[in-house]
């Protein structure tokens, strides 16, 4: 398989730059696989798992949104923030899991109800991920 370059950039900086198979990612449009060669492409990338191959052997991230940009000579994926499987910690995870369902529950007219949703959103990724 012809690989391509993948760089994966965060708002701290360049988080990897690899040699990659292919990757697989939920955008705002739906879940994709890129290979080498992919026709450009920009979109949003959802709240998500996102995963690599490198010679068979996939690594699996959890990605909390950002956009990807894919042109003839590499992708780039700019992640508001992303963390591999073995990054993520799974008590810290499940914490702020239990902290987002409180404060959804809450009802509270000053907890902004979006920000609780996304937390939670990334927090069960993150599990999920994790458990892979």
């Amino acid at each position: 398989m012809t690989k391509f370059k993948l760089k994966i950039i965060t708002p701290h900086g360049i988080y990897q730059e690899v040699d990659i198979d292919q990757i697989n990612l939920r955008t705002t449009a739906g879940q994709i696989g890129i290979l080498a060669h992919h026709i450009p492409l920009a979109s949003g990338v959802e709240i998500s798992e996102m995963n690599y191959m490198i010679d068979g052997k996939k690594t699996y991230f959890a990605v909390s949104g950002g956009f990807v940009h894919v042109n003839e000579h590499e992708t780039t994926l700019i992640a508001n923030a992303i963390e591999s499987q073995e990054e993520i910690d799974l008590r810290r995870a499940e914490a702020a899991k239990q902290r987002a369902e409180e404060r959804m529950k809450s009802h509270n007219e000053q907890i902004d109800m979006v920000r609780a949703e996304a937390a939670l959103k990334r927090a069960i990724m993150r599990i999920n991920v994790k458990g892979l």
